[in-house]
């Protein structure tokens, strides 16, 4: 365990970008992999976007939204532990949620190590610094001025509102064909490697990639993770330093029978599937 780091577990697993929107395959086997983390004690870190649009306010929760919130409440109760790190489509959460639905809500990055290794976590979408309407409207959105002004409109005004933005976002999801910034991210990894950080995980583009640096005598790394909904593939890294992805399939262990960081033959340093 590395000493001064409150989130410390001896393994984990690290999932992004669900985007459920509606009660479906992809969000049973979210909750399954949910279940399955908690029966074999794994810590679960969720690097934002877990639904399209996320509102804090209880008053505003899509009726879909309201059992997937229950059922990680039950399991966090039951011993589960649960770290959220809100993404662009999560809005001032942490005051309903912290607490009750996970033991931590990040409104920017969040830090944790994982036995020896320091990991820097973040959902990514301000990685791009020179992206300056986004960081701007993202401003805005997140402000304290936006909270309360969304807390003081009725339900009855805000939720078609929110549900007309939710189907949009539904739409734009279906059409996502975002660029990787990788200049971008090796930069902004080089700065957190600079910092003593050994893993960088990002979320937010919808894309699967592993970059490995050599930093000094040790290998640093950038993890992409993918969206959910491609194949329900998600990150692993245990306290010796054993990472990847591996895809989720109901009624298998969370982890590979025996965790290697290596890539498998045929694969690139770069991106490892399991």
């Amino acid at each position: 365990m590395e000493k001064g780091f409150p989130i410390s577990p001896d393994r984990a697993i690290f999932l992004s970008d669900a985007h459920l929107n509606q009660e479906d395959v992809h969000t049973r086997n979210f909750l399954a992999l949910a279940d399955r983390a908690a029966e074999e004690k794994i810590p679960l870190f969720l690097l934002g976007d877990v639904f399209d649009l996320w509102f804090g306010n209880p008053g505003l929760t899509f009726g879909f939204q309201k059992p997937i919130i229950k059922h990680l409440r039950k399991l966090r109760r039951e011993g589960l532990r649960l770290y959220y790190v809100e993404g662009n489509r999560d809005f001032y959460l942490k005051r309903e949620h912290e607490g009750t639905t996970f033991d931590v809500v990040s409104e920017g990055d969040l830090q944790a190590a994982v036995g020896e290794k320091r990991v820097y976590l973040s959902h990514g979408d301000t990685v791009n610094r020179a992206d300056f309407v986004y960081r701007f409207w993202k401003g805005i959105s997140k402000s304290r001025l936006a909270n309360d002004a969304v807390s003081h409109l009725p339900p009855s005004i805000i939720l078609p509102m929110a549900d007309w933005i939710e189907r949009n976002f539904k739409r734009s999801n279906r059409r996502y064909r975002g660029s990787f910034p990788e200049r971008e991210c090796r930069e902004f990894g080089m700065r957190m490697f600079g910092q003593g950080v050994d893993f960088v995980l990002l979320g937010h583009f919808h894309q699967e990639k592993l970059i490995r640096f050599s930093v000094g005598k040790a290998t640093k790394v950038v993890a992409v993770l993918p969206s959910w909904k491609d194949r329900w593939r998600y990150f692993y890294l245990t306290s010796d330093g054993a990472h990847g992805f591996r895809a989720f399939k109901p009624g298998e262990p969370l982890m590979p029978p025996t965790a290697t960081s290596t890539p498998e033959p045929g694969q690139t340093a770069e991106q490892g599937r399991s």
